[in-house]
């Protein structure tokens, strides 16, 4: 229901105008919409995991515990593009931290906490954008890896945006700021 500001009478959601002093309402609709959450971006719970438009959590849990981690991304390098690095190595995102596998029979696990990450960015040449595939670059604050490279992903743009909303809610959920440097 819609409220007139003047006079304060209830009105259906989809009038135009007060039905007791005439008074049109179209900056009231205005102000609603603007208050409704944005579709499409991923709401969080009061511990700051990511929640989907139908109020479940994302992913598939991995610890266990309410508010966890939760999985909301896997894949490999491609096989037609690298066929070597599609068999050594893993990618996964959860809502924490992004993980890097490499090796086929020993293995070495890179981790970068998503609250680090400070750029995210997709490259692809035309053969990959045909394929649908790209790399994707990841910008940290983190020592160890200033910038990693996720090679040959399908689909890099929706990763990519995966990667920047989950970054974006951990930073929330842990209370950071990110600073530039000038």
């Amino acid at each position: 229901m819609a409220y007139c500001p003047d006079c304060g009478t209830q009105n259906d959601d989809n009038a135009r105008f007060c039905k007791s002093c005439g008074r049109p309402l179209a900056d009231v609709a205005d102000a609603r919409s603007a208050m409704d959450p944005p579709v499409g971006v991923a709401q969080t719970d009061e511990r700051g995991g990511m929640i989907a438009d139908d109020g479940l959590p994302v992913g598939e849990d991995l610890d266990g515990e309410p508010g966890g981690e939760r999985l909301l991304w896997q894949g490999r390098p491609s096989r037609i593009f690298s066929p070597v690095q599609a068999l050594t190595n893993r990618y996964k995102l959860t809502n924490e931290r992004l993980m890097i596998e490499h090796g086929w029979v020993g293995r070495k696990t890179e981790e970068i906490d998503l609250y680090r990450v400070n750029d995210v960015a997709v490259k692809q040449n035309p053969g990959e954008r045909v394929g649908g595939f790209g790399d994707i670059s990841i910008e940290t604050t983190d020592a160890t890896a200033p910038i990693k490279v996720l090679y040959n992903v399908r689909e890099p743009d929706r990763v990519k945006d995966l990667i920047r909303e989950a970054a974006r809610a951990e930073r929330q959920r842990r209370r950071v700021l990110l600073r530039d440097e000038v």
